[in-house]
């Protein structure tokens, strides 16, 4: 899955979010990281947007524990790019809600902006240590 910049602008506009943009993502950094201390698994819920999620808690959570890493992914991490720490959160949490409802249990796929066309994408964060 992988939403474009007009899907997102779509989800801003809904008026579904309510919190001013930097409380949204610092609030969200705060319970994705709760999330991850129960089972550090759950980072592949974020599929492609993990980096820019991981991001988000290193700014706003950075409590030293393994999400908080230096592991990255660069070149996901500018494909899957929104524009803005809020865009990106705001993707992941899309991301991880379609996950659960959606039940899927394995792979991952993204929409390459740059060269088109769908891909299957394998998440792995070193930082992780799985």
């Amino acid at each position: 899955m992988y939403y474009t910049d007009d899907f997102i602008d779509g989800l801003i506009e809904s008026g579904k979010i309510t919190l001013p943009h930097d409380e949204y993502v610092k609030i969200n950094a705060v319970n994705i990281s709760k999330m991850l201390d129960d089972n550090k698994m759950n980072y592949k819920l974020f599929g492609v947007y993990w980096w820019g999620v991981k991001d988000a808690l290193r700014k706003y959570v950075n409590n030293g524990k393994w999400y908080c890493g230096i592991a990255d992914d660069p070149l996901m991490k500018e494909r899957a790019d929104h524009g803005s720490e809020f865009r990106n959160i705001l993707a992941g949490m899309y991301y991880m809600n379609e996950f659960f409802e959606d039940g899927i249990t394995s792979g991952h796929y993204r929409y390459d902006k740059i060269t088109g066309g769908e891909h299957d994408y394998t998440l792995f964060d070193d930082n992780a240590g799985v």
